[in-house]
C-alpha cells in the first residue's frame, strides 16, 4: 500500500505535466458528466415508475390528480416534489434513497397488502421531511404571492390567506392531495390494545387507577356482580382510589366537583367542564359534600365531593402517562390531516368543547374516541396542563 501510495504522487519522467492535466480535466469531465446524467436519470418518471411497487401504487393514485393532468397542461412528476433541486440537497436525498434497494430486495412492500400496511409510516416520513423544509419543493411551483385568491373557492381563498397569516407550511393542509391519505387510526388503535393488556395487570394491584374507557359503576358489590341496578357511569381518564378489593369487582372512591343544581355530574375540577361522571339518580344521595366553594369568574357556587362505588377491575392503569401518549397520537391522527395541530394549551378546557365540536364532522372517531380525545385536550389546556392527575 506504501509503495502504491508512493507511484501515486512521484513525478513523471515520461510524461509532461500538460499532457497529465489535460489528460486528468477530460477524466474528470468524463466522470462528472456521466454521474450528474445518471443522477437525473433517476430523477424521471420512467425511472421512479420501474419497480412495481410505484407503478401498481402511487403512480396509479397519482394519474387521477390535477398534478397529473390539468387544464393548462403543466405536469408534476414525483421528482419535482420529492428530490431537493440544489445539489447538495439532491446528493443527499439520493445517497438516503439508496436504502431503497434494500426494501426491494426484502420485499418490505412488494404486494399491495404490505405496501397499505406500511403507508402510514412512509406519508409521515415524508411528511415531517416536508414540514422540515417548509415545503420547499411545493414552493418550486406555487407561491403565494402568485396567487389570485379572487379565483379560489370563497373558503379555499380564506383558509389560503389564514394559513400564510399564520406562517403554516404547504403540507400542513395538503397532506392527500396527490396519494391517499393513509390510515392514521391504526397507531393508536394499536395503542389502545395496549392499554387493555396492561390494565389486566395493574387493575388487579394498583391502588390508584385510571379510566381508559367508559366504565359502569355500582353501589354494591352485589350489584356489580350481578350488573344490575347500575349507579352510572365513569368517563375515560378519570382518576379512582381503590379502597377494597373483591375478586374482580374493585370498592373504588371518585372525587371531583359538583356544580350546584347539577346533581347528576361528577367533574374533575372546579369551574373546568371536565366529565368525571354522570350518575343515575339513585346514586345522588351516596355523594358526600365536603366543601362549599364560589367560583369568582363565573359566580356559580360548587360542591368538592366525593363518592364510593363497585366497578369491575377491567380496563383501568397506573400510570396515567400511557392514557396521554394514546390522547396525543389519537389527536395527531385525527386533526393533522387537515391543517397546523393546534398546541392543546391553545385554549382554555372549556374552550375545546366547541372547538372541538366544531371539527366533528371533520373527524372519524366513534362516541367513545372522541370522549376521550377531548378529556386529553382538556387536561392539556391553558388552565390545567394535566393538574387534574399526578403526572399529567
Amino acid at each position: 500500500m506504501r509503495r502504491l501510495w508512493e507511484f501515486f504522487w512521484r513525478p513523471s519522467t515520461r510524461y509532461g505535466l500538460g499532457p497529465i492535466l489535460v489528460v486528468g480535466g477530460l477524466a474528470g469531465v468524463i466522470f462528472w458528466g456521466g454521474f450528474n446524467t445518471f443522477m437525473e436519470y433517476t430523477n424521471t418518471m420512467h425511472f421512479c415508475i420501474s419497480c412495481h411497487e410505484m407503478r401498481d401504487t402511487v403512480y396509479e393514485e397519482y394519474k387521477k390528480t390535477s398534478h397529473y393532468e390539468n387544464p393548462s397542461g403543466v405536469r408534476a412528476i414525483c421528482s419535482d416534489c420529492h428530490v431537493p433541486r440544489p445539489w447538495v440537497d439532491k446528493f443527499v436525498r439520493k445517497v438516503y434513497a439508496t436504502r431503497e434497494l434494500y426494501h426491494k430486495v426484502a420485499g418490505t412492500i412488494s404486494t399491495p397488502e404490505k405496501y397499505e400496511a406500511r403507508r402510514a409510516l412512509m406519508a409521515k416520513r415524508v411528511w415531517a421531511q416536508m414540514e422540515a423544509n417548509d415545503s420547499r419543493e411545493c414552493r418550486n411551483c406555487h407561491s403565494f404571492e402568485a396567487m389570485d385568491f379572487h379565483k379560489q373557492s370563497k373558503e379555499g381563498a380564506e383558509r389560503m390567506q389564514e394559513g400564510m397569516e399564520k406562517g403554516e407550511t404547504c403540507i400542513a393542509c395538503h397532506k392527500g392531495v396527490v396519494h391517499k391519505l393513509p390510515d392514521l387510526s391504526t397507531g393508536y388503535k394499536l395503542m389502545f390494545e395496549e392499554l387493555q393488556a396492561l390494565s389486566e395487570e395493574e387493575g388487579a394491584k394498583a391502588d390508584r387507577l385510571y379510566t381508559i374507557a367508559t366504565k359502569t359503576v355500582y353501589l354494591t358489590s352485589d350489584q356489580a356482580e350481578d350488573e344490575e341496578s347500575p349507579a352510572g357511569k365513569l368517563l375515560p381518564a378519570t382518576e379512582l382510589s381503590v379502597l377494597e378489593r373483591d375478586g374482580d369487582l374493585l370498592k373504588v372512591k371518585l372525587e371531583g366537583w359538583q356544580q350546584d343544581g347539577v346533581d347528576r355530574v361528577i367533574y374533575a375540577l372546579m369551574g373546568r367542564r371536565i366529565f368525571s361522571a354522570a350518575l343515575d339518580k339513585s346514586a345522588i344521595d351516596s355523594i358526600q359534600r365536603h366543601e362549599t366553594l364560589l367560583d369568582e369568574d363565573t359566580e356559580l357556587t360548587w360542591h368538592r365531593v366525593s363518592l364510593e362505588v363497585w366497578t369491575p377491575r377491567q380496563e383501568l392503569i397506573a400510570d396515567v402517562q400511557n392514557l396521554w401518549d394514546y390522547g396525543a397520537e389519537m389527536y395527531n391522527a385525527s386533526c393533522s390531516t387537515c391543517h397546523t395541530l393546534t398546541s392543546p394549551d391553545h385554549f382554555l378546557a372549556n374552550q375545546w368543547i366547541g372547538n372541538l365540536k366544531a371539527m366533528a364532522r371533520f373527524i372519524s372517531l366513534d362516541k367513545e374516541q372522541y370522549r376521550f380525545l377531548q378529556k386529553y385536550l382538556q387536561f392539556h389546556a391553558s388552565d390545567t396542563g394535566g393538574q387534574g392527575h399526578a403526572g399529567g
